[in-house]
């Protein structure tokens, strides 16, 4: 019977693959998508390999320099206090390719966890607007904010509040901004490609290790782990996606809820279009993805070996380049079934979008 390495490799094919590249041409010149196969499962990667390999000149081995991380004082100032935990999130994004620019507005369930009279969180070339916390020990009269100050250095905004929090207690943070789409490959960012030789524009994220904050307030720590309702606002023609399957889409023509509306106090809501996604499992901040654009896709599906459950695979891309996604799209269909079985651990999503 073979071993679980040996069924990994005989999956992969790690000696055939291991260190392929496929370039991809560019969407835009600072676009360059590149696909890196590296198969660290094969047995000749771990074991010493070939007689080719041995053969190699091998040097001594580096240890690594202790005097880094010596210093925890230095390096706690980077960490956020730990007087309050967010348990849940609710961030709507407003995204105008148009202009490269997006609004949100998000809600920030908390627990308090010791008494305090600020609360701290993670931002960055984000305008932050109309701060707000709610407090439940207040009997549902919001404790408007006594001043906001931020440290640029340290990405992060303070809050001072009216009334102390008391320790037990559930606050909510409701909290308006706006930020650039920009081209720096981090945060919220924006692609494009040609389409008859007019520029055609997208965006999407990248939010690890640390840039959810450059896309909406947040406590932007991998262990502060919370559950996030995503709710996207964007053009009529374009497509939405996020982490968790869309619960709903509807046009925004005479729109009446009083959140969606603030987001066109000055302008037409005709021609727009609300994607609301289902709630998130508990998950950190950065790995919160979502995405806004043009985008064709292709579809299948694969059973779970483990549940015998059915989930859905997509594959998106541009309209140039959707037709090059079928094999990868064949390739996760009947990989994610081994994969489920050799680790016995099952895909936990009810579906799994690539964007390529």
């Amino acid at each position: 019977m073979l071993s679980r390495l040996a069924r990994v490799e005989r999956l992969l094919g790690a000696r055939g693959i291991c260190g392929q590249q496929v370039q991809h041409r560019s969407f835009s010149k600072s676009h360059a998508i590149k696909v890196r196969w590296v198969a660290a499962w094969g047995s000749n990667l771990l074991s010493g390999g070939s007689p080719a390999h041995s053969k190699l000149t091998r040097h001594p081995r580096i240890q690594p320099r202790r005097t880094m991380s010596t210093n925890t004082a230095d390096e706690s100032k980077y960490r956020l206090p730990t007087n309050v935990k967010p348990i849940h999130y609710n961030i709507t994004i407003k995204t105008d390719l148009e202009t490269q620019e997006f609004q949100g507005y998000t809600t920030v369930d908390l627990n308090v966890l010791e008494d305090t009279s600020s609360l701290v969180f993670n931002t960055t070339k984000l305008n932050i607007h109309d701060v707000v916390v709610h407090s439940e020990a207040q009997k549902s009269q919001e404790t408007q904010t006594v001043n906001t100050d931020f440290d640029q250095k340290l990405e992060r905004a303070i809050v001072q509040v009216a009334n102390p929090l008391k320790k037990g207690s559930k606050v909510q943070l409701r909290v308006w901004f706006d930020g650039k789409i920009t081209d720096e490959l981090m945060g919220y960012y924006t692609s494009s490609y040609e389409d008859n030789g007019k520029k055609i524009y997208y965006a999407l994220t990248q939010f690890e290790p640390t840039a959810a904050r450059r896309a909406f307030p947040s406590w932007d720590e991998p262990l502060l782990k919370a559950t996030f309702d995503i709710t996207l606002i964007s053009r009529a023609e374009t497509v939405s996606l996020s982490n968790m399957p869309a619960a709903s889409e509807d046009s925004l023509d005479g729109t009446t809820d009083e959140i969606i509306g603030k987001f066109f106090k000055d302008s037409d809501p005709a021609g727009w279009k609300v994607t609301k996604f289902e709630t998130t499992p508990p998950m950190s901040t950065y790995i919160v993805a979502y995405a806004n654009g043009p985008f064709k896709h292709l579809e299948t599906s694969y059973t779970s070996p483990l549940s015998g459950k059915k989930r859905t695979l997509r594959v998106y891309a541009t309209s140039d380049l959707i037709d090059q996604t079928k094999f990868g799209l064949d390739v996760g269909a009947k990989v994610l079934p081994e994969y489920e079985k050799v680790f016995d651990i099952e895909y936990p999503l009810p579906k799994l979008d690539t964007l390529v």
